[in-house]
């Protein structure tokens, strides 16, 4: 199946976790975010589909994640977790090869030691907690 949304491969770039790429994510932010393929230093297939796959599905990882990290923060924070929403950002995406999933990493006012991560597999949500979540 070919895909037109590809990015260019030139502009890959290597960094100590991995190959990265930013991209922009227009349901999640204005900026682009950088997609980092965890301790693979070479882009493959398999690495392409899982971008093609988040560019594609953002309206709905966007509309997943909010519900998950909504509740989470009302559960662990007792906070509302709907009004604290504007305050939390999308600061990187783990591509993790080996499992075919993926982690999102934010940053939150309210924890900025800890910021909060969400582990993905499709449009499923595997789990929610600190920012590592999203590379463990």
């Amino acid at each position: 199946m070919e895909k037109n949304n590809r990015q260019n491969i030139n502009s890959y770039i290597i960094e100590d976790e991995g190959i990265a790429i930013d991209i922009l994510l227009a349901s999640f932010s204005q900026q682009c975010i950088p997609i980092i393929y965890l301790e693979s230093f070479e882009s493959d297939n398999n690495m392409l589909n899982n971008i093609d796959f988040i560019k594609s599905h953002q309206v709905e990882l966007h509309h997943i994640i909010n519900n998950e990290i909504t509740a989470y923060i009302t559960q662990v924070y007792k906070q509302d977790g709907g009004k604290v929403l504007s305050q939390i950002s999308l600061i990187k995406i783990y591509l993790l090869p080996e499992k075919d999933e993926y982690g999102f990493m934010f940053a939150w006012s309210g924890d900025s030691e800890h910021g909060i991560g969400v582990k993905l597999k499709n449009l499923s949500m595997i789990k929610i907690g600190y920012a590592e979540t999203a590379f463990l």
